[in-house]
């Protein structure tokens, strides 16, 4: 298996992942990097990219052991300081949407809401669609649920405020709407109002990562049984 990539921003090269039989039951998998870049990005690459690499491979190849014999003898994968750090930064980040139309315990919420915003996240295979592993997203108590869709929201003499945890097969979307009770709510919330956006963007991508890294992996997910003796492979290089 190969992945060229000539024309990105990699450089010009490859990677490539080769299968080497060892007997009737047993292989080597070996990864192959090959790449030329400019002086520039190499150093880029040494500094940043390369531990978040090394993480990766290590990890394809420890899916490898999982699909091919159900478990790992021994983790290889290591996750340091430098590839956390960069994995946690350049982590996707939530885009504004429209309240959708789906998110129904919402929509009938409030007649006439003062403000209405949602934010939304793609969801990555293996990721949880059940919304109850998505309730964590805010610290508010749980008002409902009904289908993907789960109603967090709190009431207050000045205001009342819901938010729509929505869980489609492509995406996990936020929505928040507002009611104001009187000339406290209108000020209280028009200091609120300019944070909002921040935090509630903070939150979702916080709780799509968290759900993100508790997801079984791909190996473990995606493995089918075999018959014993039908090309397992225990060992890579």
């Amino acid at each position: 298996m190969r992945f060229d990539t000539t024309g990105t921003r990699l450089g010009t090269g490859y990677h490539r992942l080769d299968v080497e039989p060892l007997g009737p039951d047993r292989c080597r998998i070996t990864h192959v990097l090959q790449l030329a870049m400019p002086e520039g990005l190499f150093a880029a690459w040494l500094l940043a990219f390369k531990p978040v690499h090394d993480t990766m491979v290590e990890e394809i190849l420890d899916n490898a052991e999982r699909a091919a014999l159900g478990s790992l003898s021994r983790p290889r994968a290591q996750r340091p300081l430098r590839a956390r750090l960069f994995h946690r930064l350049a982590w996707p980040h939530p885009t504004a949407v429209p309240v959708p139309a789906d998110a129904r315990l919402l929509q009938e919420a409030f007649e006439r809401p003062d403000f209405t915003d949602a934010w939304r996240m793609a969801l990555a295979p293996g990721m949880s669609r059940d919304p109850q592993d998505w309730r964590h997203v805010l610290p508010f108590p749980t008002l409902g649920a009904a289908g993907r869709e789960l109603m967090l929201g709190k009431d207050a003499s000045h205001l009342d405020i819901r938010s729509s945890v929505l869980v489609g097969d492509e995406a996990v979307t936020l929505a928040t709407a507002v009611r104001l009770h009187n000339t406290r709510g209108r000020l209280s919330f028009s200091l609120v109002r300019r944070v909002h956006p921040y935090m509630a963007r903070r939150m979702l991508r916080r709780a799509h990562r968290r759900v993100a890294l508790t997801t079984p992996p791909a190996g473990q997910r995606n493995r089918t049984p075999r018959a014993t003796g039908t090309g397992d492979c225990p060992q890579r290089a």
